[in-house]
C-alpha cells in the first residue's frame, strides 16, 4: 500500500487496539508494509490515544534505517522478519495482551478450538524466549516463521505477534488470539476463572505542585507522605486491593517478575511486607521500584503521573496472574535474575526519561 494509506491504517489499528484493552499506552507496536521497500511503524514511547501521523515512521526493510528525529519501535526488526519471511503480510499487530502474555509462558503449542480454526489455524506456536529488542528475539521469531504458517505466534514470556492481509484482519486475529488463549490459560489455572473483574485502583495519595502530599489519610498516611517525598519526580500513589493480588500475596512471600514489561516498569521483584512493618523496612522493599505489596491490603501503585501509576497497577494484575498461574503450572517460571535487573535497568535510564521528556 502508498504510506499515506499505511499511515492511516497505523493510525486506525492503535486507537482501535487501546479502545478494546489489548494494548495499553505504548506496550506493543504496530505496522503496515509500503511496497517492497519500507514499512510504517508506530515510535517509541509514544501515547497512542494522542498519535497522529507525523508521529509515525518509514522504516526501510533492507537496513532498519529511517529518516528524522523521531525513533521508530525497538522492536522493528521483529516486524521486518515477518515482512521478510512472510510476501503476503501487509498488517502487523504486536501486543503484550493479558491472557497471551499468560498463555506465551507455558511454551508447548495451544489446540486451537474449531471456532477459531479458520481464521488462526490448528495450534498457536510460541518463540523462544529473548530479551526484548534484540537480535535474538528476532532469530526466535523468524525460527518460528520458517516451520509454522499460521496467522499469529506468542513470544515467551514477551506478548503476541499477529500479521494479515489488512489491519482488520490482523485485529480479528488478535481478538481470536485472546479468546484462545484465556481459555488455556483457565484451563491450566481454574482458580483464575473465578475472579471476574478486578476493581479499578483508587488513588490514595498525590502531590500537589507545591510540594504538599494529599491523601486519604488513616494508618498508611505517613507510608504516602515518605513514598511521594522520598521518590523524585513522583507525584501519584494508587491502591488496587484484587482478588488476584490478595491471593497471590497470601501464597508467594516475594512475588517475582514473570513477564518482561512488569520487571521494566513495575520492578524486578516485590516483597509482600505486614501491614504492621517499620516505616524504613516498607521504604526499604519500595526502593528501585514502583509498587509495593502490603498483605491484606493490596499493591501501593506509584508513579510519576497518574497513568504512570495505572500503568503499574494493570502490570502488577497481569504479573500476579501469571504468579498464580505457576502454581497450576509448574513448567511456569520467572524471568532470569540478571535479565529482570538489566531490563528495570534499561527502562529506568532510557525509556522512561524519553517518555517523560515527551509530556
Amino acid at each position: 500500500m502508498e504510506e499515506k494509506q499505511a499511515k492511516r491504517a497505523v493510525l486506525e489499528g492503535a486507537r482501535r487496539l487501546v479502545a478494546s484493552a489489548l494494548v495499553a499506552r505504548t506496550w506493543g507496536n504496530i505496522s503496515c508494509r509500503v511496497g517492497s521497500t519500507h514499512f510504517v511503524i508506530t515510535p517509541s514511547g509514544r501515547d497512542y490515544a494522542t498519535l497522529d501521523e507525523s508521529q509515525l515512521v518509514l522504516v526501510r526493510l533492507d537496513d532498519l534505517s529511517y529518516e528524522g528525529s523521531i525513533k521508530p519501535s525497538s522492536e522493528k526488526g521483529i516486524h521486518r522478519a515477518v515482512y521478510r519471511q512472510r510476501a503476503e503480510v501487509n498488517c502487523i499487530i504486536h501486543t503484550h495482551q493479558e491472557m497471551a502474555s499468560l498463555a506465551s509462558q507455558l511454551g508447548s503449542p495451544l489446540a486451537v478450538p474449531p471456532a477459531f480454526q479458520a481464521i488462526l489455524g490448528q495450534s498457536i506456536f510460541t518463540a523462544g524466549y529473548a530479551l526484548p529488542g534484540t537480535k535474538r528475539l528476532q532469530a526466535q521469531v523468524s525460527s518460528v516463521l520458517q516451520t509454522e504458517h499460521q496467522a499469529a505466534l506468542l513470544m515467551a514470556r514477551h506478548g503476541a505477534l499477529c500479521f494479515g492481509t489488512e489491519m482488520d484482519a490482523t485485529y480479528a486475529i488478535a481478538d481470536a488470539l485472546e479468546a484462545v488463549c484465556t481459555e488455556a490459560v483457565h484451563t491450566r489455572a481454574p482458580l483464575l476463572r473465578t475472579f471476574g473483574e478486578p476493581p479499578s485502583p483508587t488513588v490514595v495519595a498525590r502531590k500537589t505542585k507545591s510540594g504538599v502530599v494529599e491523601g486519604s489519610g488513616g494508618e498508611l498516611q505517613a507510608l504516602y507522605n515518605a513514598l511521594l517525598q522520598n521518590k523524585s519526580g513522583y507525584t501519584h500513589i494508587l491502591l488496587l486491593s484484587s482478588r488476584e493480588i490478595l491471593t497471590c500475596m497470601k501464597h508467594i512471600p516475594t512475588l517475582a517478575a514473570y513477564l518482561d514489561d512488569v520487571a521494566q516498569i513495575a520492578g524486578p521483584t516485590l516483597k509482600v511486607m505486614q501491614r504492621d512493618s517499620r516505616l524504613s523496612a516498607l521504604l526499604s522493599a519500595a526502593k528501585g521500584r514502583d509498587a509495593l505489596l502490603i498483605d491484606g491490603i493490596g499493591a501501593l501503585c506509584m508513579g510519576k503521573t497518574k497513568s504512570d501509576a495505572q500503568a503499574v497497577a494493570t502490570l502488577l494484575q497481569k504479573n500476579c496472574k501469571a504468579a498464580l498461574l505457576a502454581l497450576s503450572s509448574p513448567s511456569v517460571r520467572p524471568l532470569p535474575w540478571l535479565d529482570t535487573r538489566l531490563m528495570r535497568f534499561v527502562y529506568t535510564h532510557t525509556y522512561s526519561k524519553l517518555t517523560a521528556a515527551l509530556d
